[in-house]
Protein backbone atom coordinates (compact mmCIF):
# COMPACT_ATOMS: atom_id res chain seq x y z
CA UNK A 1 0.00 0.00 0.00
CA UNK A 2 1.31 3.59 -1.19
CA UNK A 3 2.29 5.07 2.30
CA UNK A 4 0.24 7.85 0.82
CA UNK A 5 -2.75 7.11 1.49
CA UNK A 6 -2.01 7.46 5.01
CA UNK A 7 -2.28 11.30 3.92
CA UNK A 8 -5.85 10.75 3.05
CA UNK A 9 -6.96 9.02 6.44
CA UNK A 10 -4.87 11.58 8.56
CA UNK A 11 -6.80 14.72 6.65
CA UNK A 12 -10.14 12.97 7.42
CA UNK A 13 -9.32 12.35 10.84
CA UNK A 14 -8.12 15.94 10.77
CA UNK A 15 -11.28 17.35 8.85
CA UNK A 16 -13.21 15.84 11.92
CA UNK A 17 -11.10 17.42 14.77
CA UNK A 18 -11.65 20.44 12.93
CA UNK A 19 -15.21 20.39 12.34
CA UNK A 20 -15.89 19.29 16.22
CA UNK A 21 -13.63 22.06 17.31
CA UNK A 22 -15.97 24.45 15.36
CA UNK A 23 -19.10 22.46 16.82
CA UNK A 24 -18.20 22.82 20.07
CA UNK A 25 -17.27 26.70 19.76
CA UNK A 26 -20.95 27.68 17.95
CA UNK A 27 -22.44 25.72 21.09
CA UNK A 28 -20.74 27.79 23.37
CA UNK A 29 -20.89 31.19 21.68
CA UNK A 30 -24.58 30.14 20.37
CA UNK A 31 -26.27 31.31 23.92
CA UNK A 32 -29.57 32.53 24.52
CA UNK A 33 -30.13 35.19 22.13
CA UNK A 34 -29.44 32.61 19.06
CA UNK A 35 -31.97 30.09 20.55
CA UNK A 36 -34.67 32.85 21.09
CA UNK A 37 -33.96 34.04 17.33
CA UNK A 38 -34.13 30.53 16.28
CA UNK A 39 -37.49 29.73 18.13
CA UNK A 40 -39.17 33.41 17.19
CA UNK A 41 -38.42 32.82 13.47
CA UNK A 42 -39.97 29.53 12.53
CA UNK A 43 -43.61 30.55 13.26
CA UNK A 44 -44.04 29.39 9.48
CA UNK A 45 -43.04 26.68 7.08
CA UNK A 46 -41.16 29.07 4.66
CA UNK A 47 -39.86 31.42 7.37
CA UNK A 48 -38.48 27.94 9.21
CA UNK A 49 -36.54 27.29 5.91
CA UNK A 50 -35.05 30.29 5.59
CA UNK A 51 -34.13 30.93 9.24
CA UNK A 52 -32.04 26.85 8.84
CA UNK A 53 -30.56 28.42 5.38
CA UNK A 54 -29.03 31.86 7.08
CA UNK A 55 -28.47 30.15 10.82
CA UNK A 56 -26.39 27.25 9.30
CA UNK A 57 -24.98 29.47 6.97
CA UNK A 58 -23.95 31.73 9.40
CA UNK A 59 -22.59 28.76 11.85
CA UNK A 60 -21.29 25.95 9.46
CA UNK A 61 -22.75 23.63 11.52
CA UNK A 62 -26.23 21.59 9.99
CA UNK A 63 -25.51 19.08 13.20
CA UNK A 64 -25.31 21.99 15.76
CA UNK A 65 -28.98 23.56 14.27
CA UNK A 66 -30.86 19.62 13.84
CA UNK A 67 -29.66 19.12 17.67
CA UNK A 68 -31.03 22.58 18.99
CA UNK A 69 -34.01 21.71 16.98
CA UNK A 70 -34.42 18.61 17.89
CA UNK A 71 -34.16 19.92 21.47
CA UNK A 72 -36.82 22.32 21.10
CA UNK A 73 -39.02 19.83 19.51
CA UNK A 74 -38.86 17.44 22.40
CA UNK A 75 -40.35 20.15 25.17
CA UNK A 76 -42.57 21.29 22.48
CA UNK A 77 -41.50 25.03 21.90
CA UNK A 78 -41.18 24.08 18.06
CA UNK A 79 -43.96 22.49 16.35
CA UNK A 80 -42.50 19.58 13.89
CA UNK A 81 -43.63 20.09 10.84
CA UNK A 82 -42.14 23.53 11.24
CA UNK A 83 -38.81 21.53 12.59
CA UNK A 84 -38.55 19.57 9.94
CA UNK A 85 -38.78 22.88 7.71
CA UNK A 86 -35.79 23.90 9.45
CA UNK A 87 -33.64 21.09 9.22
CA UNK A 88 -34.67 21.12 5.11
CA UNK A 89 -33.08 24.47 5.18
CA UNK A 90 -30.21 23.61 7.30
CA UNK A 91 -28.87 20.98 4.40
CA UNK A 92 -28.95 24.12 1.88
CA UNK A 93 -26.80 26.43 4.41
CA UNK A 94 -24.47 23.59 5.16
CA UNK A 95 -23.41 23.74 1.02
CA UNK A 96 -21.37 27.49 1.96
CA UNK A 97 -18.37 25.74 3.04
CA UNK A 98 -18.64 23.33 0.07
CA UNK A 99 -18.40 26.35 -2.23
CA UNK A 100 -15.39 27.82 -0.17
CA UNK A 101 -14.10 24.09 -0.90
CA UNK A 102 -14.57 24.15 -4.51
CA UNK A 103 -13.61 27.52 -5.26
CA UNK A 104 -10.54 28.43 -2.72
CA UNK A 105 -9.47 25.12 -1.27
CA UNK A 106 -7.96 23.92 -4.46
CA UNK A 107 -7.56 26.57 -6.64
CA UNK A 108 -5.58 29.04 -4.31
CA UNK A 109 -2.51 28.67 -2.08
CA UNK A 110 -5.14 28.18 1.01
CA UNK A 111 -1.55 27.82 3.21
CA UNK A 112 -1.61 31.60 2.73
CA UNK A 113 -4.48 31.81 5.01
CA UNK A 114 -4.75 29.01 7.36
CA UNK A 115 -1.59 29.63 8.23
CA UNK A 116 -1.41 33.00 9.95
CA UNK A 117 -5.16 32.18 11.31
CA UNK A 118 -3.70 29.14 13.33
CA UNK A 119 -1.01 31.54 14.40
CA UNK A 120 -2.62 34.19 15.78
CA UNK A 121 -5.65 31.70 17.06
CA UNK A 122 -3.34 29.35 18.44
CA UNK A 123 -1.45 32.73 20.50
CA UNK A 124 -4.65 34.20 21.68
CA UNK A 125 -5.94 30.64 23.07
CA UNK A 126 -2.61 30.90 24.98
CA UNK A 127 -3.03 34.33 26.44
CA UNK A 128 -6.65 34.49 26.84
CA UNK A 129 -7.08 31.46 28.56
CA UNK A 130 -9.15 33.15 31.21
CA UNK A 131 -11.61 34.00 29.58
CA UNK A 132 -14.21 31.47 28.33
CA UNK A 133 -15.74 33.53 25.20
CA UNK A 134 -12.11 34.01 23.39
CA UNK A 135 -11.52 30.34 24.28
CA UNK A 136 -14.51 29.40 22.22
CA UNK A 137 -13.67 31.94 19.39
CA UNK A 138 -10.03 30.59 19.20
CA UNK A 139 -11.46 26.81 18.98
CA UNK A 140 -13.86 28.25 15.62
CA UNK A 141 -10.76 29.43 14.04
CA UNK A 142 -8.24 26.72 14.73
CA UNK A 143 -11.06 24.24 13.75
CA UNK A 144 -11.29 26.04 10.62
CA UNK A 145 -7.58 26.27 10.09
CA UNK A 146 -7.69 22.26 10.81
CA UNK A 147 -10.12 21.98 7.58
CA UNK A 148 -7.98 23.46 4.89
CA UNK A 149 -5.07 21.74 6.20
CA UNK A 150 -6.78 18.17 6.05
CA UNK A 151 -7.93 19.34 2.56
CA UNK A 152 -4.24 19.63 1.70
CA UNK A 153 -3.52 16.40 3.42
CA UNK A 154 -6.40 14.92 1.24
CA UNK A 155 -5.31 16.37 -1.83
CA UNK A 156 -2.21 15.03 -1.42
CA UNK A 157 -3.16 11.68 -0.60
CA UNK A 158 -5.53 11.33 -3.57
CA UNK A 159 -2.71 12.75 -5.84
CA UNK A 160 0.01 9.69 -4.52
CA UNK A 161 -3.04 7.44 -5.04
CA UNK A 162 -3.79 8.41 -8.75
CA UNK A 163 -0.41 8.02 -9.38
CA UNK A 164 0.24 4.93 -7.52
CA UNK A 165 -2.87 2.50 -8.39
CA UNK A 166 -4.98 1.99 -11.98
CA UNK A 167 -8.53 3.59 -11.11
CA UNK A 168 -9.68 3.89 -14.53
CA UNK A 169 -11.81 0.84 -13.87
CA UNK A 170 -13.90 2.50 -11.47
CA UNK A 171 -15.69 4.14 -14.70
CA UNK A 172 -17.17 1.58 -15.46
CA UNK A 173 -18.68 0.50 -11.85
CA UNK A 174 -22.21 0.84 -11.61
CA UNK A 175 -23.71 4.05 -9.97
CA UNK A 176 -25.26 2.36 -6.70
CA UNK A 177 -22.05 1.30 -5.62
CA UNK A 178 -21.19 5.36 -5.40
CA UNK A 179 -24.27 6.09 -3.77
CA UNK A 180 -23.87 3.02 -1.29
CA UNK A 181 -19.73 4.42 -0.66
CA UNK A 182 -21.47 8.00 0.20
CA UNK A 183 -24.26 6.28 2.28
CA UNK A 184 -21.36 4.53 4.38
CA UNK A 185 -18.83 6.84 4.50
CA UNK A 186 -20.93 9.62 5.88
CA UNK A 187 -22.20 7.10 8.50
CA UNK A 188 -19.13 6.29 9.49
CA UNK A 189 -17.44 9.48 10.03
CA UNK A 190 -21.13 11.63 10.65
CA UNK A 191 -20.25 14.54 8.63
CA UNK A 192 -21.38 15.03 5.39
CA UNK A 193 -19.13 18.11 5.24
CA UNK A 194 -16.39 15.69 5.43
CA UNK A 195 -17.37 13.64 2.64
CA UNK A 196 -17.85 15.97 0.14
CA UNK A 197 -14.08 17.80 0.77
CA UNK A 198 -12.92 13.63 0.59
CA UNK A 199 -15.07 13.85 -2.86
CA UNK A 200 -13.96 16.88 -4.12
CA UNK A 201 -10.20 15.93 -3.54
CA UNK A 202 -10.84 12.73 -5.39
CA UNK A 203 -12.37 14.37 -8.00
CA UNK A 204 -9.75 17.30 -8.36
CA UNK A 205 -6.80 14.10 -8.65
CA UNK A 206 -9.29 12.64 -11.17
CA UNK A 207 -9.55 9.46 -8.81
CA UNK A 208 -13.01 9.12 -9.72
CA UNK A 209 -15.24 10.35 -13.06
CA UNK A 210 -18.38 13.48 -12.09
CA UNK A 211 -21.26 11.55 -11.76
CA UNK A 212 -19.29 8.66 -9.69
CA UNK A 213 -18.64 12.27 -7.53
CA UNK A 214 -22.26 13.14 -7.84
CA UNK A 215 -23.14 9.78 -6.45
CA UNK A 216 -21.51 9.59 -3.52
CA UNK A 217 -23.03 12.86 -2.87
CA UNK A 218 -25.93 11.97 -3.07
CA UNK A 219 -25.57 8.79 -0.98
CA UNK A 220 -24.41 11.28 2.02
CA UNK A 221 -27.72 12.75 2.20
CA UNK A 222 -28.73 9.85 3.67
CA UNK A 223 -25.62 8.93 5.96
CA UNK A 224 -25.62 12.39 8.07
CA UNK A 225 -29.62 11.82 9.04
CA UNK A 226 -28.57 9.02 11.11
CA UNK A 227 -26.83 11.06 14.14
CA UNK A 228 -29.89 13.11 14.70
CA UNK A 229 -31.77 9.15 14.99
CA UNK A 230 -29.15 8.14 17.61
CA UNK A 231 -29.59 11.35 19.59
CA UNK A 232 -33.33 11.10 20.03
CA UNK A 233 -32.89 6.80 20.48
CA UNK A 234 -33.64 7.67 24.34
CA UNK A 235 -36.16 10.69 24.13
CA UNK A 236 -39.55 11.47 23.68
CA UNK A 237 -41.87 11.00 21.15
CA UNK A 238 -41.71 14.18 19.87
CA UNK A 239 -37.46 13.79 19.04
CA UNK A 240 -38.07 10.29 17.46
CA UNK A 241 -40.66 11.97 15.30
CA UNK A 242 -38.75 14.50 13.88
CA UNK A 243 -35.86 12.26 13.69
CA UNK A 244 -38.06 9.37 11.47
CA UNK A 245 -39.08 12.59 9.76
CA UNK A 246 -35.71 13.16 8.70
CA UNK A 247 -34.87 9.78 7.63
CA UNK A 248 -37.64 9.86 5.35
CA UNK A 249 -37.01 13.59 4.15
CA UNK A 250 -33.39 12.40 3.28
CA UNK A 251 -34.76 8.94 1.90
CA UNK A 252 -36.89 10.83 -0.27
CA UNK A 253 -34.32 12.95 -1.70
CA UNK A 254 -31.57 10.31 -2.38
CA UNK A 255 -34.31 7.89 -4.19
CA UNK A 256 -35.40 11.15 -6.27
CA UNK A 257 -31.76 12.39 -7.10
CA UNK A 258 -30.66 9.17 -8.05
CA UNK A 259 -33.12 8.40 -10.51
CA UNK A 260 -32.88 11.81 -11.93
CA UNK A 261 -29.25 12.36 -11.55
CA UNK A 262 -28.58 12.80 -15.62
CA UNK A 263 -31.07 15.35 -15.90
CA UNK A 264 -30.33 17.11 -13.07
CA UNK A 265 -26.27 16.72 -14.34
CA UNK A 266 -26.85 18.28 -17.64
CA UNK A 267 -29.22 20.68 -15.64
CA UNK A 268 -26.03 22.14 -14.02
CA UNK A 269 -23.16 21.97 -16.82
CA UNK A 270 -25.87 22.51 -19.53
CA UNK A 271 -28.39 25.13 -18.70
CA UNK A 272 -26.44 26.57 -15.80
CA UNK A 273 -23.18 26.63 -17.80
CA UNK A 274 -20.99 25.28 -14.57
CA UNK A 275 -18.36 23.53 -16.38
CA UNK A 276 -15.98 23.56 -13.75
CA UNK A 277 -16.26 19.88 -12.28
CA UNK A 278 -15.53 20.96 -8.70
CA UNK A 279 -18.03 24.01 -8.42
CA UNK A 280 -20.35 21.99 -10.63
CA UNK A 281 -20.28 19.46 -7.65
CA UNK A 282 -21.44 21.58 -5.14
CA UNK A 283 -23.81 23.16 -7.24
CA UNK A 284 -25.05 19.54 -8.00
CA UNK A 285 -25.47 19.08 -4.34
CA UNK A 286 -27.51 22.95 -3.72
CA UNK A 287 -30.16 22.22 -6.76
CA UNK A 288 -30.83 18.55 -5.21
CA UNK A 289 -31.57 19.96 -1.58
CA UNK A 290 -33.16 22.85 -2.82
CA UNK A 291 -35.46 20.86 -4.99
CA UNK A 292 -36.56 18.85 -2.26
CA UNK A 293 -37.11 21.84 0.17
CA UNK A 294 -39.63 23.51 -2.47
CA UNK A 295 -40.70 19.83 -3.09
CA UNK A 296 -41.56 18.46 0.30
CA UNK A 297 -42.38 21.86 2.17
CA UNK A 298 -46.54 21.65 0.83
CA UNK A 299 -46.51 17.57 2.37
CA UNK A 300 -44.84 18.45 5.87
CA UNK A 301 -48.18 19.01 7.65
CA UNK A 302 -49.59 15.60 6.80
CA UNK A 303 -45.90 13.96 7.17
CA UNK A 304 -46.15 15.40 10.92
CA UNK A 305 -49.83 14.25 11.27
CA UNK A 306 -48.46 10.69 9.98
CA UNK A 307 -45.59 10.94 12.36
CA UNK A 308 -47.44 11.81 15.34
CA UNK A 309 -49.77 8.57 14.90
CA UNK A 310 -46.55 6.59 14.30
CA UNK A 311 -45.02 7.73 17.51
CA UNK A 312 -47.82 8.14 20.32
CA UNK A 313 -46.67 9.97 23.30
CA UNK A 314 -45.25 7.45 25.47
CA UNK A 315 -46.85 7.62 28.74
CA UNK A 316 -43.86 7.50 31.17
CA UNK A 317 -43.75 7.76 34.51
CA UNK A 318 -41.06 7.70 36.94
CA UNK A 319 -43.25 6.46 39.81
CA UNK A 320 -43.90 2.72 39.70
CA UNK A 321 -46.83 2.27 42.11
CA UNK A 322 -49.00 5.10 41.54
CA UNK A 323 -51.03 6.86 38.91
CA UNK A 324 -52.34 10.38 37.86
CA UNK A 325 -56.08 8.07 38.91
CA UNK A 326 -56.86 7.86 42.35
CA UNK A 327 -58.65 4.91 43.86
CA UNK A 328 -61.93 6.37 44.91
CA UNK A 329 -61.51 4.23 48.10
CA UNK A 330 -59.28 6.04 50.68
CA UNK A 331 -57.16 3.49 52.74
CA UNK A 332 -56.05 1.75 49.31
CA UNK A 333 -55.42 5.17 47.71
CA UNK A 334 -53.03 5.70 50.56
CA UNK A 335 -51.50 2.58 50.67
CA UNK A 336 -50.49 2.94 47.06
CA UNK A 337 -48.87 5.55 47.78
CA UNK A 338 -47.48 4.51 51.19
CA UNK A 339 -45.63 1.71 48.64
CA UNK A 340 -44.59 4.20 46.49
CA UNK A 341 -43.02 6.67 49.22
CA UNK A 342 -40.58 3.61 50.77
CA UNK A 343 -39.49 2.73 47.06
CA UNK A 344 -39.08 6.41 46.82
CA UNK A 345 -36.63 6.63 50.21
CA UNK A 346 -34.66 3.05 48.56
CA UNK A 347 -34.19 4.76 45.30
CA UNK A 348 -32.20 7.39 47.47
CA UNK A 349 -30.36 5.30 49.46
CA UNK A 350 -29.05 3.30 45.98
CA UNK A 351 -28.57 6.69 44.77
CA UNK A 352 -26.01 7.54 47.14
CA UNK A 353 -24.28 3.79 46.80
CA UNK A 354 -24.18 4.22 43.02
CA UNK A 355 -22.86 7.75 43.40
CA UNK A 356 -20.01 6.36 45.00
CA UNK A 357 -19.73 3.60 42.94
CA UNK A 358 -20.07 1.61 46.20
CA UNK A 359 -20.88 -2.09 44.74
CA UNK A 360 -20.77 -4.16 48.26
CA UNK A 361 -23.41 -1.43 49.48
CA UNK A 362 -25.37 -1.60 46.45
CA UNK A 363 -26.22 -5.35 46.24
CA UNK A 364 -26.72 -5.04 49.93
CA UNK A 365 -29.39 -3.09 49.43
CA UNK A 366 -31.15 -5.25 46.97
CA UNK A 367 -32.97 -6.93 49.87
CA UNK A 368 -34.82 -4.08 50.42
CA UNK A 369 -35.88 -3.59 46.96
CA UNK A 370 -38.94 -5.96 45.18
CA UNK A 371 -38.48 -7.52 42.24
CA UNK A 372 -40.44 -5.52 40.18
CA UNK A 373 -38.64 -2.53 41.55
CA UNK A 374 -35.19 -3.91 41.69
CA UNK A 375 -35.43 -4.43 37.72
CA UNK A 376 -36.13 -0.38 37.46
CA UNK A 377 -33.52 0.21 39.40
CA UNK A 378 -31.04 -1.90 37.52
CA UNK A 379 -31.84 -0.36 34.11
CA UNK A 380 -30.51 2.84 35.39
CA UNK A 381 -26.71 2.94 33.63
CA UNK A 382 -25.64 6.14 35.10
CA UNK A 383 -26.00 8.20 37.98
CA UNK A 384 -27.52 11.16 36.13
CA UNK A 385 -30.14 9.12 35.31
CA UNK A 386 -31.04 7.63 38.67
CA UNK A 387 -31.29 11.40 40.23
CA UNK A 388 -33.42 12.70 37.13
CA UNK A 389 -35.96 10.16 37.95
CA UNK A 390 -36.02 10.71 41.28
CA UNK A 391 -36.45 14.28 40.84
CA UNK A 392 -39.02 13.43 37.84
CA UNK A 393 -40.56 10.74 41.02
CA UNK A 394 -40.96 13.56 43.61
CA UNK A 395 -43.13 15.84 41.27
CA UNK A 396 -45.39 13.28 40.48
CA UNK A 397 -45.47 12.21 44.47
CA UNK A 398 -46.54 15.75 45.38
CA UNK A 399 -49.17 15.60 42.56
CA UNK A 400 -50.61 12.70 43.63
CA UNK A 401 -50.36 13.76 47.69
CA UNK A 402 -52.06 16.88 46.62
CA UNK A 403 -55.21 14.59 45.09
CA UNK A 404 -54.96 12.60 47.77
CA UNK A 405 -56.15 15.63 49.93
CA UNK A 406 -59.22 15.65 47.91
CA UNK A 407 -60.67 11.99 48.76
CA UNK A 408 -61.69 12.40 51.89
CA UNK A 409 -59.30 11.37 54.70
CA UNK A 410 -60.27 10.65 57.79
CA UNK A 411 -57.86 12.18 60.69
CA UNK A 412 -55.76 9.67 60.90
CA UNK A 413 -55.00 9.02 57.49
CA UNK A 414 -54.36 13.00 56.74
CA UNK A 415 -51.73 12.65 59.36
CA UNK A 416 -49.89 9.73 57.67
CA UNK A 417 -50.17 10.90 54.64
CA UNK A 418 -48.74 14.09 55.84
CA UNK A 419 -46.08 12.28 57.17
CA UNK A 420 -45.12 10.41 53.81
CA UNK A 421 -45.09 13.44 52.05
CA UNK A 422 -43.00 14.98 54.56
CA UNK A 423 -40.71 11.33 54.07
CA UNK A 424 -40.42 12.46 50.32
CA UNK A 425 -39.36 15.85 51.10
CA UNK A 426 -36.32 14.69 53.21
CA UNK A 427 -35.32 11.81 51.36
CA UNK A 428 -35.12 14.72 47.90
CA UNK A 429 -32.65 16.63 50.14
CA UNK A 430 -30.63 13.67 50.84
CA UNK A 431 -30.31 12.89 47.12
CA UNK A 432 -29.54 16.85 45.94
CA UNK A 433 -27.03 16.46 48.55
CA UNK A 434 -25.36 13.44 47.09
CA UNK A 435 -25.53 14.76 43.90
CA UNK A 436 -24.52 18.59 44.99
CA UNK A 437 -21.28 16.73 46.00
CA UNK A 438 -20.41 14.73 43.12
CA UNK A 439 -17.77 17.13 41.71
CA UNK A 440 -16.16 17.09 44.88
CA UNK A 441 -16.12 13.39 45.11
CA UNK A 442 -15.13 13.36 41.47
CA UNK A 443 -11.74 15.66 42.42
CA UNK A 444 -10.49 13.14 44.91
CA UNK A 445 -11.41 10.05 42.83
CA UNK A 446 -9.74 11.07 39.67
CA UNK A 447 -6.49 13.15 41.63
CA UNK A 448 -3.13 11.79 40.83
CA UNK A 449 -2.33 13.05 44.48
CA UNK A 450 -2.39 9.83 46.34
CA UNK A 451 -3.38 11.67 49.66
CA UNK A 452 -6.31 13.46 47.87
CA UNK A 453 -7.31 9.72 46.48
CA UNK A 454 -6.91 8.39 50.10
CA UNK A 455 -9.64 11.07 50.89
CA UNK A 456 -12.08 9.22 48.54
CA UNK A 457 -11.27 5.98 50.15
CA UNK A 458 -11.97 7.16 53.50
CA UNK A 459 -15.47 9.01 52.49
CA UNK A 460 -16.56 5.70 50.76
CA UNK A 461 -15.66 3.92 54.05
CA UNK A 462 -18.08 6.55 55.71
CA UNK A 463 -20.70 5.90 53.23
CA UNK A 464 -20.44 2.26 52.90
CA UNK A 465 -21.25 2.17 56.98
CA UNK A 466 -23.77 5.03 56.77
CA UNK A 467 -25.99 3.26 54.24
CA UNK A 468 -25.22 -0.47 55.76
CA UNK A 469 -26.32 1.02 58.99
CA UNK A 470 -29.41 2.76 57.09
CA UNK A 471 -30.34 -0.05 55.43
CA UNK A 472 -30.80 -2.19 58.44
CA UNK A 473 -32.78 1.22 59.83
CA UNK A 474 -35.41 1.01 56.80
CA UNK A 475 -35.75 -2.81 57.34
CA UNK A 476 -36.85 -2.78 60.75
CA UNK A 477 -38.62 1.17 60.42
CA UNK A 478 -42.08 -0.54 60.42
CA UNK A 479 -41.13 -2.01 64.47
CA UNK A 480 -40.20 1.42 65.04
CA UNK A 481 -42.11 2.52 68.18
CA UNK A 482 -39.93 5.11 70.05
CA UNK A 483 -38.38 8.30 68.91
CA UNK A 484 -35.47 7.01 70.88
CA UNK A 485 -34.81 4.76 67.51
CA UNK A 486 -34.73 7.95 65.65
CA UNK A 487 -32.30 9.71 67.83
CA UNK A 488 -29.58 7.07 68.22
CA UNK A 489 -28.89 6.64 64.32
CA UNK A 490 -28.73 10.35 64.06
CA UNK A 491 -26.29 10.34 67.03
CA UNK A 492 -24.79 7.44 64.92
CA UNK A 493 -24.31 9.77 62.17
CA UNK A 494 -22.96 12.64 63.91
CA UNK A 495 -20.16 10.65 65.46
CA UNK A 496 -19.25 9.83 61.51
CA UNK A 497 -19.04 13.15 60.72
CA UNK A 498 -17.34 14.69 63.73
CA UNK A 499 -14.48 12.01 63.40
CA UNK A 500 -14.46 12.82 59.81
CA UNK A 501 -13.97 16.61 60.57
CA UNK A 502 -11.18 15.50 62.91
CA UNK A 503 -9.25 13.46 60.72
CA UNK A 504 -9.52 16.73 58.18
CA UNK A 505 -8.13 18.92 61.16
CA UNK A 506 -5.52 16.72 61.42
CA UNK A 507 -4.65 16.91 57.38
CA UNK A 508 -4.52 21.04 57.95
CA UNK A 509 -2.43 20.82 60.72
CA UNK A 510 0.03 18.73 59.00
CA UNK A 511 -0.20 21.10 56.02
CA UNK A 512 -0.45 17.94 53.79
CA UNK A 513 -2.94 19.58 51.92
CA UNK A 514 -3.27 23.13 50.36
CA UNK A 515 -6.54 25.33 51.60
CA UNK A 516 -8.55 24.70 48.85
CA UNK A 517 -8.30 20.92 49.27
CA UNK A 518 -9.16 21.10 53.01
CA UNK A 519 -12.49 23.06 52.15
CA UNK A 520 -13.18 20.48 49.64
CA UNK A 521 -12.88 17.93 52.20
CA UNK A 522 -14.88 20.16 54.84
CA UNK A 523 -17.93 20.83 52.28
CA UNK A 524 -18.06 17.37 51.11
CA UNK A 525 -18.26 15.74 54.83
CA UNK A 526 -20.85 18.76 56.17
CA UNK A 527 -23.00 17.47 53.17
CA UNK A 528 -22.54 13.72 53.68
CA UNK A 529 -23.54 14.25 56.73
CA UNK A 530 -26.56 16.49 56.04
CA UNK A 531 -27.81 13.93 53.23
CA UNK A 532 -27.93 11.10 55.65
CA UNK A 533 -29.24 12.80 58.22
CA UNK A 534 -31.94 13.27 55.81
CA UNK A 535 -32.24 10.33 54.89
CA UNK A 536 -32.67 9.27 58.33
CA UNK A 537 -35.49 11.36 58.64
CA UNK A 538 -37.09 10.28 55.58
CA UNK A 539 -37.20 6.36 56.68
CA UNK A 540 -38.25 7.70 60.17
CA UNK A 541 -40.88 9.30 59.08
CA UNK A 542 -42.41 5.80 57.56
CA UNK A 543 -42.68 4.05 61.00
CA UNK A 544 -45.88 3.50 62.61
CA UNK A 545 -44.70 7.02 64.71
CA UNK A 546 -43.65 9.18 62.66
CA UNK A 547 -44.45 12.22 63.52
CA UNK A 548 -41.53 11.77 66.88
CA UNK A 549 -39.46 12.22 63.97
CA UNK A 550 -40.30 15.87 63.64
CA UNK A 551 -39.73 16.64 66.98
CA UNK A 552 -35.80 15.15 66.00
CA UNK A 553 -35.34 17.75 63.19
CA UNK A 554 -33.95 20.82 65.27
CA UNK A 555 -30.62 18.05 66.47
CA UNK A 556 -27.86 20.05 64.55
CA UNK A 557 -24.24 20.15 64.21
CA UNK A 558 -22.60 22.08 66.32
Amino acid sequence: MDLRIWSVVGGIGLFLTGMYLMEGAVGRLAGRRFKLLLRRHTSTHLRATMSGVLITAVLQSSSLVSFIVLAFAGNGMLRLQNALAVILGANIGTTLSNWLIATLGFSFRIDLLWMPVMGIAGTALFIFQQRKGMVALCHFFLGMSFLFVALDFMKDGMLGVVGSFDLTHLSHAPMFLFVTAGFVITFLIQSSTATMALTLSALHSKAIPFDAAVAIVIGSELGTSLKLMLASMTGSADKKRLAAGNILLNLATTVIAFLFMTPLIRLVTDVFGIRHPLQALVMFQLVINTAATFLFLPFLKRLADALSKRYAAEAHRATLYIDRRIPAISSLALEIFRLEVEYFVKRVLAYGAAEFRIREAYHELERLFTEKEWIREESMNHAQDRYDEIRTAQGELIEYYAGLQKTGLGRDEHEESTNLMQSVQEAMHAAKGFKDIAHNKNELLQSGNDLKFDQFNFFSDLVLRNLKRLGTYYHDSRQITAAADVKRQLEDIRRDYLLSLDHIYKLAGKDSLPERDISTLQNLNRELYSAHRAVTLAIAHLGPDGKAAADLIDVAVE
